[in-house]
């Protein structure tokens, strides 16, 4: 909490508490306007007038210089609010279609389960016919209809067998083999979209972490952007995917090859990766060691926290 009334008796001002109170105003602001304040805490706006006052006790181009690097802060903050928020819509733009494409084939192979369970049909000749039952005709059961039933010229060939009816009619478009052959739209719905910004995201989140810890202001980090409900929804999405590799359908070759897709295309999201190495944190920490960094280069110190090879 800044005393303003303590500041407001001084007969001088620093830029650095000058600066800090229009960066604790505008976090009061943006708290207030996303209900964020707490039952408890009072906030009245510090007026223009108050912060004119304060500037102009500052009587040193030195601490005018400082001040000027929290005014830079504190557009920078309404800029990397909004790349911070756009990378998060991105991130589940590409989760939200990754998942899609995953829940739909999942739904074709629950389908196709289940239709393995139907018994196989046939007529009584081709029963009268058959070599022992195989595993699947034991498993299923088979169903005998008469060769002389009603619709025999559409469901009977030239040998009086059965002819199944083409029942999966989601082959084309929601298949794990259709997911196959548009793998890599799909990585890039998981990798460019998804994970790419989720990473930018993480690296705002970070350097306001850092800025608070700089400023000494811990409420700054009210500007990050939330990553922890998609984080979640990815785990759920880990779990689901898990379900999937017990739900494929067919057996021998068409049953692996759907599974080699699965493992392929769907495989786990992994986000260990995500967070700024310890070499980025501490190098972006002694950067900002000189406040004058605020003022020219913020987008740089994004760029270190995102590089995951900074020596």
């Amino acid at each position: 909490m800044i005393d303003v009334k303590e500041l407001s008796e001084r007969e001088t001002v620093s830029g650095e508490d000058a600066g800090r109170l229009i960066i604790y105003n505008d976090i009061c602001t943006y708290k207030n306007q996303i209900g964020a304040l707490c039952p408890d805490e009072e906030y009245e706006p510090v007026t223009q007038a108050v912060l004119d006052n304060l500037i102009e006790k500052i009587d040193t181009i030195e601490e005018a210089d400082i001040l000027e690097c929290y005014v830079q802060l504190q557009n920078f903050v309404r800029y990397a609010q909004a790349v911070s928020f756009a990378y998060n819509q991105q991130a589940q733009n590409g989760f939200c279609r990754l998942l899609m494409y995953m829940t739909q084939a999942q739904q074709v192979e629950h389908a196709r389960k289940m239709i393995e369970m139907l018994p196989i049909i046939m007529t009584e000749s081709q029963f009268m016919e058959m070599e022992p039952p195989g595993a699947l005709a034991r498993m299923r059961g088979v169903a005998i209809v008469a060769n002389n039933f009603p619709c025999r010229p559409k469901c009977l060939d030239a040998q009086d067998h059965f002819i199944e009816p083409e029942i999966d009619c989601f082959q084309e478009m929601m298949s794990l083999e259709h997911c196959g052959s548009m793998a890599e739209k799909i990585e890039y719905f998981r990798n460019n979209l998804m994970l790419d910004g989720l990473k930018y995201q993480t690296a705002y989140n970070k350097l306001f972490e850092l800025i608070a810890e700089r400023i000494n202001i811990p409420e700054f980090t009210v500007f990050c952007t939330d990553v922890d409900e998609l984080k979640k929804q990815i785990e759920k999405f880990n779990l689901q995917r898990e379900d999937f590799a017990h739900e494929i359908a067919g057996e021998g070759g068409e049953y692996f090859n759907k599974l080699k897709i699965l493992n392929d295309v769907f495989r786990p999201v992994k986000l260990e990766g995500l967070e700024p190495s310890e070499k980025a944190v501490e190098k972006v920490r002694r950067r900002m060691k000189d406040i004058s960094v605020f003022r020219t280069s913020m987008n740089e110190l994004v760029s270190i926290l995102i590089d995951s090879e900074v020596n």
